[in-house]
């Protein structure tokens, strides 16, 4: 990898570290965010209740609009396609963990109340979990560690899971993967990508063997966005994924929203008997 490849991702990296520091800074000083009601009517006239539970992708970080990211979007295809009246809470909270997002599912009485009532159960997780088991060395990936982090990571999220099933054990659960924010800028950095394959591939796995718990594929739209797959280290400086925010290089952004969204609703229409009143 030349200097010039090496300097912008080392700043990447830098900016990535910073917002997750950031982050986990902010979650200890400010109070609980407060769930983002999206619905706009009163609860006795919903059809059906939502809730979101997860890291940044589902705080909505990258969303100008501040509305949750995908949440309400994915309300309003329901409403659309159904007629059916969605009642949406956003327990996103920017830099959690699965152990952190688990944390919250068991003590969180306003998140616990809104979990028993979901007739769907929407979760992004995993991506803070990679994230730091490479932050010190996306440079140089040991394999190694990062099967071990995969293999940690799915006693986590089988952890998590439970956790939520003890709420609400018959709603449908909607898990998003992960995906490679960094591959549009660096190709040619092909061990980061296959720790986001295996990564998905386990945990769509594990994700397999429970009852109403499904995988939702963001890896194949967000990776590399809408740019060119064959871009290279040569114009890598150059190259832009129009799906990602422009500010930290890493979340999605109101175009990513939307891809995000439109992947969750083709495997809700695919199960859509298990929560279709």
């Amino acid at each position: 990898m030349n200097r010039k490849l090496r300097t912008l991702l080392l700043g990447i990296i830098g900016l990535v570290v910073t917002v997750i520091l950031g982050a986990a800074i902010t979650s200890k000083v400010l109070p609980a965010a407060k769930p983002l009601d999206t619905s706009g009517t009163k609860v006795a006239d919903h059809k059906l209740v939502l809730t979101a539970v997860g890291d940044s992708l589902t705080h909505g970080v990258g969303d100008t609009t501040d509305q949750g990211g995908y949440v309400p979007l994915i309300a309003q295809d329901i409403e659309v396609e159904t007629g059916m009246k969605v009642q949406t809470s956003n327990f996103g909270v920017t830099g959690d963990t699965s152990q952190q997002i688990k944390k919250r599912v068991v003590k969180d009485k306003k998140l616990i109340k809104q979990l028993k009532r979901a007739d769907v159960i929407t979760m992004t997780v995993g991506g803070n979990d990679l994230m730091h088991l490479l932050q010190n060395n996306l440079l140089d990936i040991n394999t190694k560690d990062v099967n071990k982090g995969i293999s940690k990571f799915q006693t986590h999220l089988k952890s998590l899971i439970h956790a939520v099933r003890k709420n609400n054990p018959s709603a449908p659960i909607y898990v998003f993967g992960i995906y490679n924010p960094f591959y549009v800028y660096f190709p040619n950095v092909v061990k980061m990508q296959t720790s986001v394959h295996d990564w998905n591939n386990e945990t769509k796995k594990t994700l397999g063997q429970m009852d109403n718990t499904y995988f939702v594929d963001i890896d194949s739209v967000l990776t590399k966005g809408d740019s060119d797959s064959s871009a290279s280290a040569t114009n890598a400086s150059k190259a832009v994924n129009r799906l990602i925010y422009g500010k930290d290089h890493f979340h999605p952004n109101n175009a990513g929203y939307v891809r995000m969204t439109a992947q969750l609703w083709d495997v809700m229409k695919q199960s859509e008997s298990s929560w279709e009143e």
